[in-house]
């Protein structure tokens, strides 16, 4: 299988599962695990913050910042077709918290839209309070775009004007400071929370880092117990983390070039396109509008044909690399893409 479902997909790899099997164990909870707490040390370093944890997941970052920076009523903004307002199963309610929504389909917003959202809630006691904007960086549904510091800088001199926590989905970000060479910490610097994933594009079988003040990981560390996120000797899988910070980064840049081989001959086929001048990471958004075939039906046929993708709605297609997909298989993905669509 050419799995270019997701770089959720990714697997250990045998060195990874070695260093692993021999990690330093201890009791998490207790801050007593050393693998942990060195993921946690670097992984702060990394981004230029104070202190970080390591979660379970990314939905669970973005749960408990929320959680930690609003309280019920409070409203947060953020872009339409974000992951914490489409994909994380509603968990905003949890902390009984609203949301707004900036309609722009590449995830990049302006300080222009974050004031039109205040603006209407311009009601007194009868409006919820403006309280948090959540940044996702690489833009998941936009198709991987990288935000830059011309674009991000006024947004959060805006918000910190305004008194309006900063949150960043970072679950990419590692693959955004790889297509931009922004370094984490510089994306970080403004940000009250920020993480980053590690079982995308690094490779491990599950986790993530959440980093901020040291006010802020205690706020964190009461919501981690309370969702039930707290574990005991997790040093076995935040070994995977620190050696893919080792490992892993630097290769990400080859799954970028891997995403635009395969993209640039996608694009070459009848009504198919992919718009490559917004093809910064690893992540392609193929249109086959004017192909005779939906989106479903390509993908059925690509798995028929040990091809991975996902048909994100009837006329567009998502693809993914990552480290288990090599430039070979991009090339032959982009083949059998082709004599799918030539049999019709």
């Amino acid at each position: 299988m050419i799995n270019l479902y997701s770089d959720t997909q990714t697997k250990p790899t045998p060195d990874m599962r070695k260093f692993m099997s021999i990690a330093e164990v201890g009791d998490e909870q207790q801050l007593l695990d050393p693998s942990v707490n060195l993921l946690c040390e670097t992984s702060a370093k990394l981004l230029g913050k104070e202190n970080a944890v390591f979660l379970p997941s990314g939905i669970m970052c973005n749960l408990v910042s929320t959680l930690s920076h609003c309280t019920m009523g409070d409203e947060l903004i953020a872009a339409d077709n974000s992951h914490i307002v489409m994909m994380e199963a509603g968990g905003l309610a949890l902390g009984q918290v609203s949301c707004q929504t900036i309609d722009k389909p590449n995830g990049i917003f302006s300080v222009d839209d974050i004031k039109k959202c205040i603006a209407k809630r311009q009601m007194g006691n009868h409006s919820p309070i403006p309280k948090m904007v959540s940044v996702e960086n690489t833009h998941n549904l936009g198709g991987g775009i990288a935000w830059n510091m011309d674009q991000l800088n006024p947004v959060t001199q805006y918000c910190k004007s305004q008194n309006i926590k900063l949150h960043m989905d970072g679950a990419r970000m590692l693959n955004a400071s790889a297509a931009t060479g922004i370094t984490p910490a510089q994306y970080a610097k403004d940000f009250d929370s920020v993480w980053f994933d590690l079982s995308k594009g690094l490779g491990c079988p599950v986790g993530a880092v959440l980093a901020g003040s040291n006010e802020f990981i205690q706020k964190v560390w009461v919501w981690k117990t309370r969702l039930g996120g707290a574990m005991r000797q997790a040093g076995i899988i935040a070994a995977a983390g620190v050696y893919a910070l080792e490992h892993h980064v630097d290769r990400l840049a080859d799954d970028h070039k891997n995403a635009k081989i395969l993209a640039e001959s996608l694009n070459l086929l009848d009504g198919v396109v992919v718009d490559l001048n917004n093809l910064h990471t690893n992540i392609i958004i193929i249109n086959v509008e004017n192909s005779q075939l939906t989106a479903p039906q390509i993908c059925q046929q690509l798995k028929a044909n040990n091809v991975a993708m996902i048909a994100l709605n009837d006329h567009e297609i998502r693809a993914v690399t990552h480290l288990d997909v090599s430039t070979d298989q991009c090339q032959k993905a982009a083949e059998i893409f082709a004599t799918i669509l030539s049999k019709h």
